[in-house]
């Protein structure tokens, strides 16, 4: 199991024939297939939430024959954008820990479903580091920064335009109907350096099609220096078992979520959590439900 989980072999076969003229010895025979490392996608979709989207990946497992992962993500559709590239070292050092880093770039529009328009642009970097402590166990630690742009006007949902009040250049007027609204298209950019650790067990069968185990993990994120002062915390738990001699599996999946803002700074709007669409909350569409 530990040799077919590094992803560089398509079959391995193990063969424990017994040491000749000894009764308590055996050797260990391993077979294994080398499978191509190297992945190209390109793919197009529609759905009711994005509209139109594209999607482009690279990515090559075992680059250069040195065990590191490098990929390029490229998503696009009618509300969101993403540009994102990885470098991954499974064994950074002996023990096993690995280190991750990420550079993206992302912009989000809000979807048909909100009322108003705005436009959140976000560029980051991150360094992690992950730590098995047991066959099934895993910690991680990480740091990175982030830079992010929100631009928003009259029309925005109302949480945008207190952003971009209290942390850039709007000013709120009486709008005459309860409620102040910006007198002009303002923009705010902020920095945070988020700290992350988070603590996972995975003990499924298969990590792409699971029919039995358990998949925990969960999550803390503090930004405690910088413009931004907040903390997020998410946990979530899947469960899967086969059925009915393995003909069904039955899936099982829960989050819960939770975040607040530090040192009297507000909770910033485009780290609220949303649900709805399949994954979430089926019977509601995409990321309505939540405050927006």
């Amino acid at each position: 199991d530990r040799v077919d989980r590094l992803g560089y072999f398509k079959d391995v076969k193990i063969e424990t024939p017994e040491v000749p003229n000894t009764s308590d010895q055996v050797d260990i025979n391993m077979e294994v297939t080398e499978k191509p490392t190297g992945n190209i996608q390109v793919g197009a979709g529609f759905s009711q939430t994005d509209k139109l989207s594209l999607s482009g990946s690279i990515q090559q497992q075992n680059a250069f024959g040195s065990g590191n992962t490098i990929g390029l993500d490229i998503n696009t559709s009618s509300y969101s954008r993403v540009v994102a590239l990885s470098q991954t070292n499974p064994y950074f050092t002996d023990d096993g820990i690995s280190r991750t880093y990420d550079v993206y770039y992302r912009t989000v529009r809000p979807s048909q479903y909100t009322t108003g328009d705005y436009k959140v642009r976000t560029i980051g970097s991150d360094i992690k580091f992950g730590v098995p402590f047991s066959e099934l166990d895993t910690v991680f630690f990480g740091v990175g920064i982030e830079n992010t742009n929100v631009q928003a006007d009259a029309s925005s949902p109302l949480l945008y335009q207190q952003y971009v009040t209290d942390f850039g250049n709007g000013q709120l007027i009486n709008s005459g109907l309860g409620y102040n609204v910006l007198a002009n298209p303002a923009s705010a950019t902020t920095n945070s350096f988020p700290l992350t650790a988070a603590w996972q067990r995975d003990s499924r069968d298969s990590a792409l099609v699971p029919t039995n185990g358990r998949y925990q993990r969960a999550t803390l994120e503090v930004s405690a220096v910088g413009t931004l002062r907040y903390y997020r915390a998410s946990y979530q738990h899947q469960y899967f078992k086969p059925l009915f001699s393995n003909a069904v599996t039955l899936a099982m999946n829960g989050e819960i979520d939770y975040g607040r803002g530090m040192g009297g700074k507000p909770y910033p709007v485009f780290k609220n959590y949303y649900a709805g669409g399949i994954g979430t909350v089926r019977g509601f569409e995409g990321s309505t439900l939540g405050v927006g």
